[in-house]
């Protein structure tokens, strides 16, 4: 069967062989798996390109840790409940954000482009945390290939608007056809991989200098429509930042299910934390893979319709939510 492989993994392929350095390979490699027809026809390219990549990204991480890859690391492995990418514009207040909602160290500069690697942080949000990770700004003269990569492999997108700039709108909408023609969509609706090569990721917009003048971001919410959901903060004086965290524990699309023994309180001190749409089952699951085997059955405080009956395996949990594990 021929592959008919398409010009985007072509274009891909070239860059790899062009590429100078081991983050340059790990994009394109990462384009070509995204970019290549998925059929029996390329079967074999496909395996082909996913040994490569895991062994690009292994080595490439072994010279991170053993202080020898000469620079930082461009691959930020996922930590906490979700990873959400803070993308935007040159100054558009993304490093001052990451700086004021965890523990990071960014480069907070009054000029453009002082963002060079990406640069994570964690976010406290009550009792998890999500990972927030400041990207170089997206831009029509240059981008690095890895931070369209970053924004494909993250949970979401956290878009800055910069109230304090009254071109934000055509800048954002030139930034939106940037990501679309990498294939990521960005939208107000749930995570997920449209096809063999378009991601779709969860945005919220995030209207940063809220001090300079309140009244604008009516602009930013006029422009988001209902594609997007808006919240409006200031990293000088702090407001909104709160209403802030919790738009980006919302945007994670996490729930938090605690469990408890048989006839004690529920243990509220450590969630355990999944993606939205999780059953009692994969809640089953994800505390300990061998109890699915040896399971009897559930009880559940929360969205059940009575607290402490017995629940359906097939039963999605809600945020809050606490099991009972009863197993033979």
């Amino acid at each position: 069967m021929p592959a008919n492989l398409t010009p985007e993994f072509i274009a891909a392929r070239q860059r790899f062989n062009q590429a100078k350095s081991d983050e340059e390979r790990l994009d394109a490699l990462q384009e070509m798996l995204a970019t290549i027809p998925k059929h029996k026809g390329t079967e074999k390219m496909q395996a082909d390109l996913r040994r490569r990549l895991a062994k690009l990204k292994e080595r490439t991480e072994q010279r991170r840790k053993s202080g020898k890859s000469g620079g930082p690391s461009y691959h930020v492995d996922p930590e906490g409940a979700a990873q959400i990418v803070i993308v935007g514009p040159p100054n558009s207040g993304k490093s001052s954000l990451v700086a004021r909602l965890t523990n990071a160290k960014t480069e907070v500069a009054p000029y453009p482009m002082s963002t060079f690697w990406p640069v994570p942080g964690m976010m406290h949000y009550q009792d998890i945390q999500i990972q927030l990770v400041d990207l170089p700004p997206i831009t029509p003269e240059h981008t690095e290939g890895w931070v369209f990569s970053a924004v494909r492999t993250a949970d979401a997108v956290a878009l800055c608007w910069n109230l304090a700039d009254e071109g934000t709108p055509q800048v954002m909408e030139q930034l939106l056809d940037i990501l679309a023609q990498r294939h990521i969509r960005l939208t107000g609706e749930r995570s997920k991989d449209v096809d063999w090569r378009t991601v779709q990721r969860r945005t919220l917009i995030v209207a940063t200098h809220l001090d300079v003048d309140e009244h604008r971001s009516a602009q930013a919410e006029e422009w988001a429509g209902d594609r997007f959901p808006v919240v409006g903060v200031s990293t000088d004086t702090g407001e909104g930042l709160d209403d802030c965290r919790r738009c980006l524990f919302e945007l994670g699309d996490v729930v938090r299910v605690y469990s408890k023994k048989p006839g004690e309180e529920a243990d509220t001190d450590q969630p355990y934390t999944l993606k939205a749409g999780s059953t009692v089952q994969d809640v089953v699951k994800h505390i300990h893979r061998d109890f699915v085997d040896k399971l009897r059955f559930v009880r559940l405080w929360g969205s059940s319709k009575f607290d402490g009956q017995h629940a359906p395996l097939d039963h999605q949990v809600q945020d809050g939510d606490i099991v009972e594990i009863h197993l033979s």
